[in-house]
């Protein structure tokens, strides 16, 4: 593809995106939906422009889903998402159990291969946090407990998903190997934990941030003292030379962190967010929010619109009965399993985080790719993983959105 043409290309699915975006907002409705609507229009459903040999859209997905997810990150304290740990591990828990029980089951009795089932499972089991990220964001969300349980349940179902796809392909390799599980499960978990408790120290250090601790006084007012030595020195970042030298090296952790997710089996906007997380202490100092803005406007809309492209809604007819069927269990297997998750936090809370773990995105589509690949998955019910991916990509902002404003809406209780 000639250079010129790939520049218009981007001039045209940018421009679509956020005159969709516009559109929406005017509607009062997430912009992410217009930039989702704009990728179906310029894929193979309509016009064609988007078509699965333009690998640099791809690139450029893959960009705007690792600054959305880090820029996320970064608005959350990791003592904040400590707080919702316990009842995370039980929304990510239960929405994987539901929707992979719910969807083997269903698939079975539509005549689908005891396989193939497994597959179909296993993609209802994901979830896409960057859709929920961007309208909670959108929203004046982003702070909130339920978007903090919900980005933290979205981590451990993660590695959930890894797990229960390393099961499904075995079998259906016949090649089943615990080991093999093992492996991935303890590689999961060591990178949490290596980029969780040495990252932040390791942040904390390179920045000269001092340790803070609050103790209050005699006459009952609070008083601020520094831990051990308090780090009188300053930030080594701010005197290497080149320009903007702390920004540098935060994107380098940024995208080192995104492909060692990657390398160990997990979605590599996970590494984005947990970069995004250990640098939450700094944004003010180096006015990280300030400098991501820019960045965020120009890559997120890429991949929305590249999600919204991979629709091909003149190829599926055949199989729509099937897929509206499995969109519907995709959408009561998260609702009520993580609703269930969340419970203890009452029902405004549960349902929210219900509804903004609905959205499958690309991970669906990743599990249904896999099985293609093995030959283990045909290409009707890879149509149908792949429409219920979308489908419920579409719907979870308009879900989000009308749970909140009819929780909103009702009494309060005394």
């Amino acid at each position: 593809m000639e250079a010129e043409e790939t520049l218009l290309l981007i001039f045209v699915a940018f421009l679509a995106a956020k005159i969709g975006g516009e559109i929406m907002e005017r509607l009062r409705l997430p912009a992410v939906t217009g930039e989702l609507m704009a990728g179906i229009v310029l894929g193979p459903t309509l016009l064609n422009l988007i078509t699965s040999d333009a690998t640099f859209f791809d690139v450029l997905a893959q960009l705007g889903a690792t600054f959305l997810l880090f820029s996320v990150g970064m608005e959350i304290k990791l003592s904040e998402l400590r707080r919702v740990g316990l009842t995370a591990g039980a929304v990510a828990a239960l929405g994987v159990v539901f929707p992979f029980v719910m969807g083997y089951y269903v698939s079975k009795l539509l005549f689908v291969s005891s396989v193939e089932a497994m597959f179909i499972g296993a993609a209802l089991v994901a979830t896409s946090v960057g859709i929920t990220a961007r309208v909670l964001e959108d929203m004046g969300m982003i702070h909130t407990t339920e978007a903090k349980i919900i980005l933290g349940a979205a981590v451990i179902d993660d590695i959930l998903g890894m797990i229960v796809l390393t099961l499904v392909s075995g079998t259906a390799a016949g090649s089943l190997e615990f080991f093999d599980i093992a492996i991935v499960v303890g590689e999961a978990i060591c990178f949490v934990a290596i980029v969780v408790i040495l990252g932040t120290r390791m942040v904390r250090y390179a920045s000269g941030k001092r340790d803070i601790k609050f103790d209050k006084t005699a006459n009952g007012d609070w008083a601020v003292h520094y831990r051990t030595r308090a780090f009188k020195r300053d930030s080594w970042l701010d005197k290497l030379a080149q320009k903007q030298a702390p920004f540098v090296i935060i994107l380098i952790v940024m995208f080192g962190l995104s492909a060692m997710a990657s390398y160990v089996g997990l979605a590599a906007i996970i590494g984005a967010f947990f970069a995004g997380l250990i640098f939450s202490d700094t944004k003010e100092t180096y006015e990280l929010e300030h400098k991501f803005e820019p960045i965020n406007v120009l890559l997120v809309p890429f991949f929305f619109v590249v999600m919204g492209a991979r629709v091909d809604l003149t190829s599926i007819a055949d199989v729509v009965p099937l897929a509206i069927v499995i969109t519907v269990i995709a959408i009561l297997g998260k609702l009520i399993g993580c609703s269930l998750g969340a419970a203890r936090k009452g029902e405004r809370t549960a349902l929210i985080v219900g509804a903004g773990m609905v959205p499958r995105g690309e991970v669906g589509i990743v599990v249904a790719m896999i099985g293609l690949n093995m030959g283990t998955v045909g290409l009707d019910v890879y149509s149908v993983i792949v429409l219920m991916s979308i489908v419920t990509t579409l719907y979870a902002p308009f879900l989000i959105r009308t749970v909140i404003r009819a929780e909103s809406k009702k009494p309060a209780k005394w």
